[in-house]
């Protein structure tokens, strides 16, 4: 479970083969921690174990993608986008392309790889990233921890115990006071007897 730590602006403008340009500044990236292409930020960070090498994206949060590029002039340099995925499982990516009114948002992987598909450009899923660049979007926060229906029925049935050995000791206390403290009794005629000798 995540928290989002950072908002990025989404609608910052961008520029053709500048996507980690557009990321930092949706992202407000001081200019003396940013590197120099998409790759070089993966590998960061993934140094600061911020990326997951998994599909398991978090929802209703905003994160990072990478991307390797393996093939063309751009090879080697990696690419980055922002991506947001709601309870639904619909999701949203933002890049350079996006942003620079190249194309609309990307709903899904396949429309992704086939709009880089169609100038001939290879590209590999790195895994999605709780920050880039020294700045984290988001940050891991640990569930609270329930009681086990065990246990809880437990500490239940341990009440119901203290309960019923707190009744029976009232009623022994109840019980010894009237042995003790009433041993007498009045008669009709307001003649005080004892009890053992009333019959007498």
């Amino acid at each position: 479970m995540f928290k989002q730590l950072i908002i990025p602006l989404i609608a910052s403008q961008a520029m053709a083969s500048y996507c980690l340009k557009y990321v930092d500044d949706s992202l407000s990236v001081k200019q003396e921690t940013r590197t120099a292409n998409a790759q070089i930020a993966h590998d960061k960070a993934k140094e600061n174990n911020w990326v997951h090498e998994d599909q398991n994206f978090p929802k209703n949060i905003w994160f990072v993608m990478f991307w390797s590029i393996d093939n063309g002039d751009y090879q080697g340099q990696g690419h980055i986008a922002l991506a947001y995925m709601d309870d639904a499982g619909n999701m949203q990516i933002h890049d350079s392309e996006v942003h620079r009114g190249a194309r609309e948002v990307y709903t899904n992987f396949e429309d992704f790889y086939a709009w880089f598909g169609s100038v001939g450009i290879q590209m590999t899923f790195l895994g999605w990233g709780e920050g880039v660049d020294g700045v984290k979007l988001l940050e891991k926060v640990e569930p609270v921890a329930q009681p086990k229906p065990v246990e809880a029925e437990t500490k239940k049935e341990n009440k119901v115990e203290e309960s019923l050995d707190i009744l029976k000791k009232k009623k022994k206390k109840k019980e010894l006071w009237k042995v003790y403290v009433f041993p007498f009794s009045f008669s009709k005629d307001k003649i005080f007897k004892n009890n053992f000798f009333e019959n007498e």
